[in-house]
């Protein structure tokens, strides 16, 4: 139950009503209160005891999505019971209307309507049709080899070697699409090549490739007799319920949080919840907000999905960067900077989104998904302040920051970080500063920000683009094809021994069974390494009880 409503009545007073957004219709079990899109917004007075449940109906090619400001929501019921002593008190007052917010059925990415893959226009995604429509046909010449393989990677693995690979693909494949497409960044694609109907076994190939207009391939792989329908769960995980699932979790590292959660009327209830409300490094988590906050400024119309972002030199990151190679004042579509920031975590394209946006508006995206853990995430910093209280701080500076008030490290970051521009150098070593200085939030926190940025309009320029963003990696295979929309990002922090700091996160949704979420967050302080193929089996698992739901 929320009590935000109540409290609003409480304070505000006895005049409510009810409104609409998007297209459907409000019964009332009155009957004296219904409201329908002529007559919305509805108002009227409040006296006595206000016992009242509302009930959302979708008109047709829409569905109820939440309510809005409403003391009990339950599905698409919104209850209301406030004593008749409260409606007395605050006579005449008014009080936002509970709001019945309907939205259009959800459009799977990167499929069509009889649900074959399309891939999305962008360099590696453009190299795996290639691909496709390369195996679909003879043999494959040098010629075409060296106009799409970069020249490093041919001297390393050979044009014989690849074009083996191509040919067991061609000849082990009649008919050949992209059957599950795992990831789909501008620099990085995955997916399995197989026969466009039926069952049978095909190529998991894995490529990368330049950020240009040739976008030569860089890196490649295929894994043959690769299955469809295959599976992440490793063997130990096979048939574990959720609580077992936890406790193999909680066993990774030496602090560890779990949330499986439904979206329901946006609010995350738990299904299964350890120390969910325990606040925690968040790794490159964190640029969910960053990309809320872009979606919201797409919104107002202050940043234009289509804007062009050119490659700033006082933006480079130095670790943990795919694009730093190319030309500085390249022009980078929106779309792709947002699609490498979540899609392979790329820190260069955050910070350019970072300054785009601007601070501000990224801490006032943790009020408006309603972080409850912000003082932790603010100063919300890029990418390279974070990483200078690593490297170039001093040990005293770096834990003074780490240590300090907000005020004392808003002035740290106007004074100290800010002014030294990029990470140039690495004279130290700030372990335990960052760790300590990090952004951080529970998985409750996480779970809050997918269920805002299903709030925005899922039929508009900034919610497309910012679901192709959220959506342009999976990471666990044929979940695409169990669920109509799924969100994935996770996040670390690494030394020479591995990641001390492992997180992960998904939304899984589709139209007939709901929104969910899977977060997993771990760290060891000692900076000991934590097994991430045992987290990625746990997950994989955690969603397989989901879908069977």
């Amino acid at each position: 139950m929320t009590t935000l409503a109540a409290g609003l009545l409480t304070t505000a007073g006895c005049k409510h009503g009810v409104a609409i957004s998007g297209q459907g219709s409000i019964s009332s079990a009155s009957g004296i209160r219904d409201c329908n899109r002529q007559t919305a917004p509805c108002r009227y007075e409040v006296e006595g005891r206000y016992q009242e449940t509302f009930t959302a109906d979708a008109a047709a090619g829409w569905l109820h999505d939440a309510w809005e400001s409403c003391q009990t929501p339950e599905g698409n019921q919104c209850s209301f019971d406030i004593p008749a002593e409260t409606v007395q008190q605050f006579k005449d007052a008014e009080i936002p209307s509970a709001v019945a917010r309907f939205r259009r059925p959800i459009r799977p990415l990167f499929r069509n309507n009889s649900g074959a893959y399309l891939l999305p226009d962008n360099p590696a995604a453009r190299q795996l049709a290639w691909l496709v429509e390369e195996v679909s046909g003879g043999s494959t010449t040098s010629t075409e080899l060296r106009q799409h393989f970069h020249p490093d990677l041919l001297a390393r693995l050979g044009e014989s070697s690849i074009r083996d690979d191509i040919n067991s693909i061609r000849n082990g494949t009649d008919n050949p699409a992209v059957r599950d497409l795992v990831t789909a960044t501008p620099v990085f694609a995955r997916g399995l090549i197989a026969p466009a109907s039926g069952n049978a076994v095909g190529s998991f190939v894995s490529l990368a490739t330049e950020y240009s207009d040739d976008a030569l391939i860089t890196s490649f792989s295929v894994q043959h007799n690769f299955p469809q329908g295959g599976s992440n769960t490793a063997e130990p995980e096979k048939g574990l319920r959720l609580n077992e699932l936890g406790a193999r979790f909680a066993a990774l590292a030496s602090d560890t949080s779990m949330l499986v959660a439904r979206i329901d009327n946006d609010q995350c209830k738990a299904i299964y919840n350890l120390r969910g409300d325990r606040p925690q490094p968040t790794g490159s988590i964190f640029k969910i907000w960053v990309l809320g906050a872009l979606t919201e400024e797409m919104r107002v119309k202050r940043i234009s999905p289509n804007t062009m972002v050119p490659l700033d030199a006082d933006e480079i990151v130095p670790a943990g960067s795919s694009i730093n190679d190319v030309a500085l004042g390249t022009q980078f579509p929106l779309r792709d900077m947002a699609s490498l920031m979540m899609g392979v975590s790329d820190n260069t394209a955050t910070d350019h989104i970072h300054e785009l946006v601007g601070r501000k508006r990224v801490e006032d995206t943790l009020k408006a998904f309603r972080h409850r853990n912000r003082q932790l995430m603010t100063p919300f910093l890029s990418t390279n302040e974070q990483f200078h209280i690593f490297w170039s701080l001093s040990p005293n500076e770096a834990t003074a920051y780490a240590q300090g008030t907000e005020e004392q490290q808003r002035d740290i970051l106007t004074n100290t970080i800010e002014p030294l521009g990029p990470v140039m150098s690495f004279p130290q070593a700030n372990q335990d500063a960052l760790f300590d200085s990090s952004w951080a939030a529970s998985a409750d926190d996480v779970c809050r920000a997918y269920a805002g940025l299903r709030k925005f309009n899922n039929r508009s320029e900034h919610f497309e683009l910012m679901d192709q963003a959220m959506g342009s990696e999976a990471v666990l295979l044929w979940v695409r094809n169990r669920w109509d929309r799924v969100w994935q990002k996770g996040g670390s922090l690494a030394n020479a021994d591995g990641n001390y700091v492992f997180t992960l996160s998904w939304l899984f949704e589709s139209d007939e069974r709901g929104a969910y979420v899977v977060i997993m967050m771990a760290n060891n302080r000692d900076g000991s390494p934590i097994d991430a193929a045992r987290a990625f089996s746990i997950a994989s698992r955690a969603e397989e009880i989901l879908f069977a739901r």
